[in-house]
């Protein structure tokens, strides 16, 4: 089981992995929604997967849906390859990082009308 902070409606945190699959294509995860893209350049599906977060995040505050939304949690196996991804950071390994993206995104940073924080 995956331990996060637990977001609401009020405040949150997003947190997002993209990396380079077996095929040359590239995978952006939504760890914290689970949502996925695939595309062809890290740019373009990290910044999919950001946009379909916002709507996700949108959608449940909108239609005042459970916080459990919130938490949705992708796969062990994606959380597995984003702690690896953060400790190889953290030992300046450059090759890996050429094809690797990760971020926390507090939900007022990600989301510039902060939909949720006037409408909770």
């Amino acid at each position: 089981m995956i331990h996060r902070f637990k977001n609401n409606k009020k405040r949150g945190i997003v947190e997002f992995f993209a990396y380079s699959d077996r095929k040359g294509k590239f995978v952006a995860v939504c760890l914290t929604f689970d949502i996925i893209e695939e595309g062809n350049n890290i740019q373009e599906v990290m910044q999919r997967v950001e946009e379909a977060a916002k709507l996700h995040l949108e959608i449940v505050c909108k239609n005042k849906l459970p916080d459990k939304l919130l938490n949705r949690y992708a796969p062990k196996e994606y959380w597995e390859k984003y702690f690896d991804f953060q400790k190889n950071l953290k030992a300046s390994d450059i090759t890996k990082l050429k094809n690797e993206s990760a971020s926390q995104i507090p939900f007022t940073q990600l989301f510039q009308n902060n939909l949720c924080l006037t409408n909770a």
